[in-house]
Formats: structure tokens, C-alpha cells, sequence
């Protein structure tokens, strides 16, 4: 039983990180075709809607979903009321976000912002036709199904707006983009997972489930509020280019370490919940997720950092060159983001969702501040104090959550630190490689990245790092079970 779960938790950790990283790579790739099409000022036109869709997400789903990832037993009674309910939602607020577009538009001073939020904010409506679709491959842990589909509706999302934007049709291309993506994503899940509403909406069902689900609900809706609002204010307070600016150096942060972390916390939720209450046995695998987490994420921090001119000078054209900074200084607070999903996963997992929303509210007061501080500086205070944010949310949050399963506090710097620092070593002096007068752009990303690495894996193989040897044998064996099977 032991090896099965072990067995199909590789596999589906395997092809999670297929699924997130395959989505990123996507992304950057149709996104560098797309800014050479499209200018900068409509990218941070788009970005302005963000939050509104993100928001919108999280009030469409409203927790349940995780609620019903929790239950061990769950009645089809209850997936179709929750199915039911999701798409009431997602009606209600499609319908007042459409008369709300107008306000949208008169705030910023930008009228193509009413027909554009209206048309983009149907993608959360479609998403709601198949969440539960998604809920049934997530509790399977069937990530390798989920990643085709997704791979699919990306590409064919991608190449339709590069169509468009190549044809002149520049803001609305970047919206059919993401609209086609949900529309896509959900046809294929609701064709190809065998799932359908059975029985009728039963709201005891909904009820006996908002115990749980309302502090998840609130939680994230105020922790996505607080971490998406900052292009909100900086479209107002500064310019709609600088918002562009701010969410591509955020992105390009995000892109590995949520690669790390919904890759890694995909898999930890639904596997911590088949294990149940064994205190012993969930401890030690979320201590061991921590070090893989470790591992990999603070050493592509390090690396980001060091190369952000290179990688901003290859990526973008030359009017984005003020990325690199706001990419510098979201890496060092980036680094720990993985982590603080982790003590998410754990709170929900021993179904703390009250202590999970005081952790979250204590955050978002520290974004809030930090936000309200950092802007008095410029776009950059902003985001290093929101780069603090980050680092203090790993500390506090992993030592709350850890008193939930015996995890101190110094076996959580034992699990963490080391990683840190070794990282800093392999990287930080590449930082000095520009003084050189080396001046390929090529050069300079590749020689950190292969050195920087080659270093890591050095000094890890001679201190004798057990969790090393483990990740590689992880990921051998996930792809042999994945593709030799």
C-alpha cells in the first residue's frame, strides 16, 4: 500500500511539474512573439484586469473544491450541488462585473477597458463548467491527463492570439488569448473526464461543507486581493507602461517558483490527505517536501538574480530594460515563495482553515503596509518591500503551521538554511562577471547558469546531501514509471 501510494505520488509529481512548467515555457514562448507585436502600454492595459479575474476565480470555486479534494468519501450527491452552486456564482458575478466594466474604465481614463473586461472576464465562467472535472483528476491524482489537456488549450490559445496580433488586432488579441484558453481547458475536461451531474442540488450538501470552506474562501480571496493589487495602484499612481513593467518582472519571478511550488503542492495536498491522521508518517514527508522545495527553489532565486540583466536583454526589446531591477528584487523574496504554499497545504490538510485565514490576514496586513510604504519610493521600493513581505511570511507561517505536526522552529532552519547559503556561494560571484568586459548577452546567462549549477551540485555531492541523491532518484524513477512502464 505503502509503495503503490509512494509509486503513484512520483508519477504524479512527475507530470504535475510537466504540467506547470509546460504551461510557463508556453507562456514565454508565445510571449515573446506577442510583445514584439503588441505594445507595452495595451500589456498593461490587460494586466489592470488581472485581479478582477483572479478574484472572480476565487469566489467562483469559493473553497469547495478543496473541500471536496479533503473527504475521503464523497457522495455524487455532492459533487453535482457543489457543480451547481459553482455555476450559479459564476453567473452572478459575471453579471455584476459586466455592469461594473463601465467604473473600470472611467477610473483609469482608458474606454476600450469596458468592452475588454466584459469580454475577458467570460473565461472564469467558462472554467466553471468543469471544476469539478478538474476536482475528480486532482483527487485521482491523475496529473498526466490534466497536462495534456492543459498543454492543448495553451497552444492553441497562443497561436490564435499570435494570429491576431500579427494581423493588427493588438489588446483584443492578448484577450482572445486567455478567454479561448478557459474555453478550451474546460471542453476538453468535460469530453474527456467521465464525470456528470447526478441526483439534484441539495444545499445541506453546500452548508455542512462552508464550515470549511468559508475561512479557505476568505483566506485566499483577501491573500489574492492583497497580492494583486499592486497594479491597480500602480496604474493609477504612476503609469500604465510602469504596470507592465511590475507584472513582467513578477511573472518571469513567478514562473520557476510556481513551476516548484503548484507543482510540488498539487501533489502534497491530495497525498497528505491519503494519509490521514499517521502524525508520524505526514511529518516526516512534509519535512522531506520542504527540503526538495529547498532544494530547487532558493538555488533558481540565486540564479535569477544574477542573470536578470542577460535575461531581460535576450527576452524583451529594448524599451523593457527597466524589468531587470523589479526582477532582481522580487527574486530574493521569490525564493520563499514556495514554502509559504507549503504551509497553506498543511494548514488545509489538518483542516486548520480558521488558523490558515489569521495567517493569511496577518500577511496581507504586512503586504498592505509594505505596499503603502515601499510606493512613497518609486515602483521599486514597492516591490522590495513586498519582497520582505515574502521572507517573513516563510518564517512566521512555517513556524505556525509547524507546531501542527512537531516541526520546531530549528528543524525548519535545519531544512531550509543550508540550502540558502549554498546557494549564495555557487551564484553570488558570477554577479561580478560583468566587470570582466564581457559583454555577450549569451555568455552571460549561460556561463552562471552552467557554472552556478555545476557548483551547487558540487558542493551538495560533497557534503554528502542525502535529499540530492533523493530528487535525482525521484525524478528517474518517476520518469521510468511515467514512460517505460
Amino acid at each position: 500500500m505503502a509503495e503503490s501510494l509512494k509509486r503513484k505520488t512520483g508519477v504524479a509529481l512527475f507530470w504535475s511539474f510537466i504540467d506547470k512548467g509546460g504551461q510557463q515555457i508556453i507562456t514565454l514562448g508565445f510571449f515573446y512573439i506577442l510583445v514584439r507585436l503588441v505594445s507595452k502600454e495595451d500589456i498593461g492595459t490587460v494586466n489592470l484586469l488581472a485581479i478582477f479575474a483572479i478574484v472572480s476565480g476565487i469566489l467562483q470555486e469559493s473553497g469547495y473544491s478543496s473541500a471536496l479534494i479533503r473527504k475521503k468519501e464523497v457522495h455524487p450527491e455532492e459533487y453535482t450541488s457543489v457543480f451547481y452552486f459553482n455555476i450559479s456564482i459564476s453567473l452572478v458575478l459575471y453579471t455584476a462585473l459586466f455592469f461594473c466594466a463601465p467604473l473600470i474604465s472611467r477610473f483609469y481614463e482608458k474606454p476600450v477597458l469596458t468592452d475588454l473586461a466584459r469580454f475577458i472576464f467570460l473565461g472564469f465562467v467558462f472554467n466553471a463548467f468543469a471544476i469539478i472535472q478538474n476536482v475528480n483528476l486532482v483527487k485521482e491524482m491523475n496529473f498526466r491527463l490534466n497536462t495534456r489537456i492543459t498543454l492543448v488549450a495553451w497552444c492553441v490559445s497562443g497561436l490564435a492570439a499570435i494570429l491576431m496580433a500579427y494581423n493588427g488586432y493588438g489588446i483584443w488579441s492578448m484577450a482572445v488569448q486567455q478567454v479561448l484558453q478557459s474555453f478550451i481547458r474546460s471542453s476538453l475536461l468535460w469530453t474527456l473526464v467521465k464525470w456528470r451531474p447526478s441526483g439534484k442540488f441539495v444545499f445541506l450538501h453546500i452548508k455542512k461543507m462552508s464550515s470549511y470552506s468559508i475561512n479557505l474562501l476568505i483566506s485566499s480571496l483577501c491573500g489574492q486581493i492583497c497580492n494583486n493589487i499592486s497594479p491597480l495602484i500602480i496604474g493609477k499612481k504612476f503609469s500604465i507602461p510602469q504596470v507592465a513593467t511590475y507584472s513582467q518582472g513578477l511573472k518571469l519571478t513567478n514562473i520557476p517558483q510556481s513551476v516548484i511550488s503548484e507543482g510540488i503542492r498539487s501533489v502534497a495536498y491530495p497525498l497528505l490527505s491519503k494519509m490521514g491522521e499517521d502524525g508520524e508518517r505526514s511529518c516526516k514527508a512534509y519535512r522531506k517536501v520542504v527540503r526538495i522545495t529547498s532544494f530547487i527553489s532558493f538555488p533558481v532565486a540565486m540564479l535569477l538574480i544574477v542573470t536578470a540583466d542577460p535575461i531581460v536583454s535576450v527576452y524583451f526589446p529594448g524599451e523593457w530594460a527597466d524589468v531587470a531591477p523589479v526582477l532582481q528584487i522580487l527574486a530574493v523574496g521569490g525564493a520563499f515563495l514556495p514554502h509559504v504554499g507549503l504551509v497553506s497545504s498543511l494548514l488545509q490538510f489538518k483542516g486548520e482553515s480558521k488558523l490558515l485565514l489569521k495567517v493569511e490576514a496577518c500577511r496581507n496586513i504586512l503586504v498592505l503596509a509594505a505596499i503603502a510604504i515601499g510606493m512613497q519610493f518609486g515602483i521599486q521600493g514597492l516591490v522590495a518591500g513586498l519582497s520582505m513581505v515574502n521572507m517573513l511570511a516563510f518564517f512566521a507561517g512555517m513556524y505556525i503551521a509547524g507546531k501542527r505536526i512537531t516541526y520546531s522552529f530549528m528543524e525548519i532552519l535545519k531544512d531550509t538554511m543550508p540550502y540558502a547559503a549554498i546557494s549564495v556561494i555557487s551564484f553570488a560571484p558570477f554577479a561580478l562577471l560583468c566587470m570582466t568586459g564581457l559583454e555577450n548577452v549569451f555568455l552571460l546567462l549561460l556561463i552562471p547558469a552552467i557554472m552556478g549549477s555545476g557548483v551547487y551540485i558540487l558542493i551538495m555531492r560533497i557534503s554528502g546531501s542525502v535529499i540530492m541523491r533523493d530528487t535525482m532518484d525521484f525524478a528517474r524513477q518517476s520518469y521510468y514509471k511515467t514512460f517505460k512502464r
